[in-house]
C-alpha cells in the first residue's frame, strides 16, 4: 500500500473500531471506549504518511527510489502520535473475511477503495510533480553553467609595411605579406543571476509538490467517506430487507393458520381474504426493498473498485453508528477545519506557487550579465589581460507585461483561497447543525420498537384467545414496521450526518476527539464549582463537545 494512504486511512482509525449502538449519550458511555489522545493538525504536516513501529511517519512518497541528491528536496519526517487501530465490528468468535468473500468489514472495504478505486489510481499515476523535480528546479539551470571562450588563429599574414613605422619591424618591409605570431583568445565566462531566478523556480516546484500531493490526499479522504457512505447505505438496505421478510415470514404464517381456522370453520371467510391481501402487498415490499438492497450493492463494490469484490461483496455486521458522537458547536470545528482541510492546503500551496511565480517575473526583469576573466595575444605577442561583461539591455522587453500577469494569477489564487474558506466555514456549519439533529432524532428513536414489540405479541395472544380482530392485529404489526423502520431511517440519517461532518472538517484528529466519552459519574458539589482543568496541547478535552485547538 502506498505511503500516502495511511493519511486517510488514519482519520478512520476510529471509525473502524468496536462501534456503540446508536442510542442516547447517557447510555452509550458506558460502553464506549475512549480515546486518550488526538492527533493535531499542524499547519505543515507532509500529505503523505506511512506506519512504521507504531508511530506514524510522514514521508512525501514511498514508492519513489530516493537518492542522496533527491532527499534534500523532500520534506522532513514529521512524527505524529499513533493512532489506535482497533478491530473489526465483527461477533464474537468470528474471524474477517478476505476481502471477495461473501462478506466484507468497514475496514476491508475502506482498504479496498483506497487502493483499488480507478479514480484514484488514476490520479496518483498522472501527478506531474515530483521530488526529482523539486530536486531538478532547486539546481542551477544549465544555461547557469560557466563557459569557455577560446578564439584560435594560427596564422595571421600581415600586410607589408604594417610596422614600418616602428624599429622592431624594419626588417619585414616589402611586397609580400608575412606570417606574424599565433593569435589566440582564452576567456572564462560565468552568467550570474541578479533576480534569484533559480530560488523562485525552486519554490514555485515545491509549491507544485505540495499542491499536487494535497489534492491526492483530499481525494483519498473523499473516497474513504463516499465508502463508508455506501457500506453504510448497503447495511441499511439490508435491515430494511430483513424487515420486510420478517413481516412477510409473519403474515405467512398468519395467513396459514386462518386457512386452517377456516376449515374448521372457526375463522370468517373475509379474515383470511384480508390477510392474503395483506401478505401479498408485504410480498410486493419485500422486492422492492431487495432490489434497493441491490442497487446500494452495486455502488459499494463500484466505489471499492476491485474485480474480486465486485460480485459478492456484502456489508459485514450490524447497522449500527460506529461512535455516538455527542453535539459539537461549529466554532471549534470551524477553526479545526480552516487549519486541517487538505484542499485548503492545496489552495494554499496554489497562491504559495502563485507568488513564487511572481517574483520570478519580477527577477527576470533584471538581466542576467556574464563576467570573466579575460586573456588575450595577438599576432605581434602583445598580451592582454582584463575582464569581459556582457548584459542583454531590456529595452524591446523589460518584462512589466509579464509582471503584471503574474500578479493577476496571483490576485486569483488568493481570492480563491479565501473562497475555499468561505466554502469551509458554510459547510462546517451545515454539516454540524445536520449531524446535531441527526444525532438528537437517534437518541429519541433508539429502544421505542422494544415495547412496541411486547404490545403486539400480547396483541397475538388476544387474537389467539379470540378477543382481537385481524384487523387490530395487522394494523399493530404496521405500527411496529413503521417505527422499526422509522429507527432505522434515523441510523442512516445520523451515518450520512457524520460523513457530511467528516468531509466538512477533513481533519485525522476530529474523530478521536469527538469520541472522548464524558465522566460516568457526576462531580461532587465541590469540584462541580471549580473550573475546568485546561487539557494539554496535543491531547483532547476531558468532555465530548471540547475540541483540541490545532497547534
Amino acid at each position: 500500500m502506498r505511503a500516502t494512504h495511511a493519511l486517510p486511512i488514519l482519520a478512520f482509525a476510529a471509525i473502524l473500531g468496536p462501534a456503540a449502538r446508536a442510542q442516547p449519550p447517557a447510555e452509550a458511555s458506558a460502553s464506549t471506549p475512549a480515546v486518550t489522545s488526538a492527533t493535531d493538525c499542524p499547519g505543515g504536516i507532509p500529505p503523505a504518511a506511512s506506519r512504521a513501529g507504531g508511530r506514524i511517519r510522514i514521508v512525501p512518497r514511498a514508492e519513489t527510489a530516493i537518492d542522496a541528491t533527491v532527499h534534500r528536496a523532500q520534506a522532513a519526517p514529521t512524527d505524529l502520535p499513533a493512532m489506535p487501530l482497533p478491530g473489526a465490528n465483527l461477533p464474537a468468535g468470528t474471524t474477517e473475511p478476505a476481502l471477495g468473500g461473501n462478506s466484507i468489514s468497514l475496514q476491508a472495504a475502506l482498504l479496498g477503495a483506497i487502493t483499488g478505486n480507478p479514480d484514484l489510481v488514476t490520479l496518483r499515476n498522472s501527478s506531474i510533480a515530483s521530488p526529482e523535480a523539486v530536486e531538478a528546479a532547486r539546481r542551477f539551470p544549465t544555461t547557469l553553467n560557466p563557459t569557455i571562450w577560446v578564439d584560435f588563429r594560427p596564422i595571421n599574414l600581415i600586410p607589408p609595411d604594417t610596422f614600418a613605422s616602428t624599429g622592431t619591424a624594419a626588417h619585414r618591409t616589402g611586397p609580400f605579406y608575412h606570417l606574424g605570431k599565433v593569435y589566440y583568445n582564452i576567456s572564462y565566462r560565468q552568467p550570474i543571476e541578479l533576480g534569484h531566478q533559480t530560488t523562485h523556480r525552486h519554490a514555485i516546484a515545491r509549491a507544485a509538490l505540495s499542491q499536487q500531493q494535497w489534492n491526492v490526499v483530499q481525494a483519498e479522504l473523499l473516497a474513504l467517506v463516499q465508502t463508508y457512505r455506501f457500506f453504510q447505505t448497503a447495511a441499511y438496505r439490508r435491515e430494511k430487507l430483513r424487515v420486510a421478510r420478517d413481516l412477510a415470514t409473519s403474515n405467512d404464517r398468519l395467513v396459514q393458520a386462518l386457512g386452517r381456522g377456516l376449515e374448521a370453520g372457526q375463522v370468517n371467510a373475509a379474515d383470511v381474504a384480508l390477510a392474503e391481501v395483506e401478505n401479498q402487498a408485504i410480498r410486493q415490499q419485500v422486492e422492492v426493498a431487495q432490489q434497493d438492497y441491490a442497487n446500494a450493492l452495486t455502488d459499494l463494490r463500484n466505489q471499492i473498485g476491485m474485480p474480486e469484490a465486485a460480485g459478492t461483496a456484502e456489508p459485514l455486521g450490524e447497522f449500527i453508528l460506529p461512535r455516538n458522537i455527542p453535539e459539537v458547536e461549529d466554532r471549534a470545528l470551524i477553526e479545526l477545519a480552516l487549519q486541517c482541510r487538505p484542499d485548503l492546503f492545496a489552495a494554499r500551496s496554489a497562491v504559495a506557487g502563485a507568488e513564487a511565480a511572481l517574483r520570478l517575473a519580477q527577477g527576470d526583469r533584471r538581466p542576467t550579465p556574464v563576467i570573466g576573466p579575460e586573456y588575450q595575444s595577438d599576432e605581434v605577442s602583445v598580451q592582454y589581460i582584463g575582464l569581459i561583461f556582457v548584459m542583454p539591455l531590456p529595452i524591446l522587453n523589460n518584462g512589466r507585461p509579464l509582471v503584471a500577469q503574474r500578479r493577476a494569477d496571483a490576485a486569483r489564487a488568493v481570492g480563491a483561497l479565501r473562497a475555499a474558506e468561505q466554502r469551509v466555514v458554510t459547510q462546517v456549519r451545515a454539516a454540524t447543525a445536520k449531524w446535531n439533529a441527526a444525532n438528537r432524532l437517534v437518541g429519541r428513536t433508539a429502544g421505542l420498537t422494544e415495547g412496541l414489540k411486547s404490545q403486539v405479541e400480547r396483541l397475538e395472544r388476544l387474537f389467539d384467545q379470540d378477543q382481537a380482530t385481524l384487523a387490530q392485529l395487522l394494523q399493530a404489526r404496521q405500527r411496529l414496521i413503521q417505527l422499526e423502520n422509522a429507527e432505522l431511517d434515523a441510523l442512516w440519517q445520523a451515518t450520512q450526518a457524520q460523513a457530511d461532518l467528516l468531509i466538512a472538517v477533513g481533519a485525522p484528529n476530529l474523530i478521536a476527539a469527538l469520541q472522548e466519552v464524558p465522566p460516568p459519574a457526576a462531580p461532587p458539589a465541590s469540584a462541580a464549582t471549580a473550573p475546568p482543568a485546561t487539557p494539554p496541547t496535543g491531547t483532547a478535552a476531558a468532555t465530548p463537545a471540547a475540541i483540541p485547538r490545532p497547534r
